[in-house]
């Protein structure tokens, strides 16, 4: 029922009923009621919109993700030596 309005009152105060024949029309005004399109040109530009502002930060977060799974230290002898404390330069 909510893809339905009546072009002609406000929507806040707008209550549908049905007609004997099942047809929905405006409890105000009396006139049919009209079905709302699933996709206009304000949702369509509202998405595009609020897809070019999310899509850097999302972008941003799997090249983070990507960033710390390749970021693995080599297990040989060379890199443990310098991971090590050197305590020869202590007194």
């Amino acid at each position: 029922m909510n893809r339905y309005h009546c072009p002609f009152c406000s929507s806040r105060y707008q209550f549908h009923k049905i007609s004997s024949d099942g047809v929905l029309f405006c409890g105000l005004c009396g006139d049919p009621l009209v079905k709302k399109p699933l996709l206009n040109s304000r949702r369509i530009i509202g998405a595009v919109a609020s897809s070019a502002f999310i899509a850097p930060l999302l972008i941003m977060i799997i090249f983070v993700i990507k960033d710390f799974s390749k970021e693995k230290h080599p297990n040989n002898s060379n890199s443990l030596a310098l991971l090590t404390i050197d305590n020869s330069w202590t007194i």
